[in-house]
């Protein structure tokens, strides 16, 4: 690789295997770093032409790079919400020492006003650049025309919103998830069982990410051509409060009697899954993400299927994306699809052991 070529720090870490935590100690030697993982980094900053001298300019020049977070507040610490958060904290510690500075907002998912608010909050801030989970598609949209009014680079993780001047969108293909999460239930149910599609959010005509998930889902069955299949319904629970929500889910299986499956659209299938175990209920269920909840209930055996979104590494990405882009100018792909882990009993430790490492 030609030496003036910039390489930044996190293709250091991808071309050795190690974090970026372990570059900044090797290249500023400082800290325990074991022989191997040393030679490997000192191998990738010889291998990619990597020059730090790059980014001590920009420190010398005293460039300080304020990031700013706008993603839906954990109601646990074992909320799906916790492991994107994970990842821009771990990320932005890894690139502290060259002028990066993080601070979080938090939503609720069920108040939209809540979204304005931190929304207007960080525009008050005049941040270098902004990391956003768009899930109020309205509100963001509002959030949106004002950053770029202020040239305020911005990415999407986890929802997308077409035709914004955002730098790049790190997610999961949304129709794609819902149409694995149809093949998946499809796959251990009867030709006739009827399918229920159950959405946990505010309101899904303001959750247009929701929709799309649903819309894959549908789509499958769709291609089916002809085959016999059951009724697929959905309903849309705006709580997770357990008490509220067992009371609609036992409102609506007394109606609808022949429901053998269950599609989950977002990290939430535990508490459906519970409620399945309780009232010993034989219903098939796919859902997403690796929280711990959802891996009780895999373990269990209540959950038949989880799609992992690998939201660490949204997370992670987001925070490389602003840097390059701060540091190098270096505009980015615009999608950046992540991989769609399919985790069932057998594999998770597997799975939850190679994520974390």
């Amino acid at each position: 690789m030609a030496k003036n070529k910039k390489t930044t720090i996190q293709d250091l870490a991808n071309y050795a295997n190690v974090s970026i935590g372990t570059i900044d100690r090797v290249i500023h030697n400082r800290g325990k770093v074991s022989e191997a993982k040393r030679k490997k980094v000192e191998e990738a900053i010889k291998k990619l032409g990597f020059n730090p001298n790059l980014l001590a300019r920009t420190l010398a020049l005293g460039q300080q790079f304020m990031v700013c977070s706008l993603l839906p507040e954990a109601s646990s610490p074992d909320s799906y919400w916790t492991l994107p958060k994970k990842g821009i904290a771990q990320a932005v510690e890894g690139h502290r020492d060259f002028g990066m500075q993080l601070e979080v907002f938090e939503y609720s998912l069920f108040d939209e006003t809540s979204f304005v608010k931190m929304a207007d909050a960080i525009i008050e801030k005049n941040p270098s650049g902004v990391i956003l989970a768009p899930l109020f598609e309205k509100e963001s949209h509002n959030f949106i025309d004002k950053l770029e009014e202020r040239d305020i680079p911005y990415v999407f993780i986890d929802a997308n919103i077409a035709d914004r001047k955002n730098l790049s969108y790190i997610g999961p293909h949304l129709k794609g998830s819902g149409f694995i999460a149809g093949k998946l239930l499809n796959s251990i149910l009867g030709p006739s069982d009827d399918i229920l599609i159950i959405h946990i959010v505010k309101g899904l005509e303001n959750s247009a990410h929701t929709a799309i998930v649903e819309k894959g889902f549908k789509e499958f069955f769709q291609a089916m051509e002809g085959k016999v299949r059951g009724k697929i319904s959905s309903i849309t629970i705006p709580t997770t409060v357990e008490s509220e929500l067992n009371r609609e889910l036992t409102k609506y299986y007394i109606k609808n009697p022949g429901v053998k499956g269950v599609f989950v659209s977002n990290s939430r299938a535990h508490l459906i899954s519970r409620y399945h175990a309780l009232h010993d209920l034989d219903i098939k269920v796919v859902g997403f993400d690796t929280v711990p909840g959802n891996l009780t209930e895999l373990k269990k055996g209540h959950i038949d299927y989880i799609i992992s979104q690998r939201p660490v590494f949204q997370g992670v990405t987001a925070v490389r994306v602003l840097f390059d882009f701060f540091v190098y100018k270096k505009l980015p792909e615009s999608v950046q699809f992540v991989p769609l882990d399919i985790i069932i009993k057998e594999n998770v430790d597997y799975y939850i052991n190679f994520q974390y490492q």
